[in-house]
């Protein structure tokens, strides 16, 4: 997604301003498999720019962390990461790990 804006320079001229945007349209987190354990982390990524920011919520909607990555605690049965970017335009793409109870990995 192309911007274009206006900007005054210190010399009084004005000049055209071309900002390139991407929303995340799509989310991945490591690879999760059996051997994954209590104290391992989690890393959420992105292909938005500019870099979006990150959020990891439970299957509460309660934020466990708001960085690209999150430490598996036992605690949650699954967690989403969401990506945002609030550049321009809103918007956001998230995706869920479940199954991340203890045990159960």
């Amino acid at each position: 997604m192309f911007h274009r804006a206006i900007q005054k320079n210190k010399s009084g001229n004005f000049l055209w301003t071309t900002l390139c945007t991407n929303c995340p349209v799509s989310v991945n987190v490591t690879s999760v498999d059996e051997s994954m354990t209590v104290g391992d982390v989690l890393t959420c990524s992105s292909d938005g720019y500019p870099e979006p920011s990150y959020q990891w919520t439970d299957s509460d909607g309660l934020v466990v962390s708001t960085g690209p990555d999150v430490k598996i605690t036992g605690n949650h049965s699954s967690l989403t990461c969401t990506a945002s970017s609030d550049f321009t335009t809103p918007c956001s793409a998230s995706t869920t790990v479940y199954n991340l109870a203890v045990g159960m990995l």
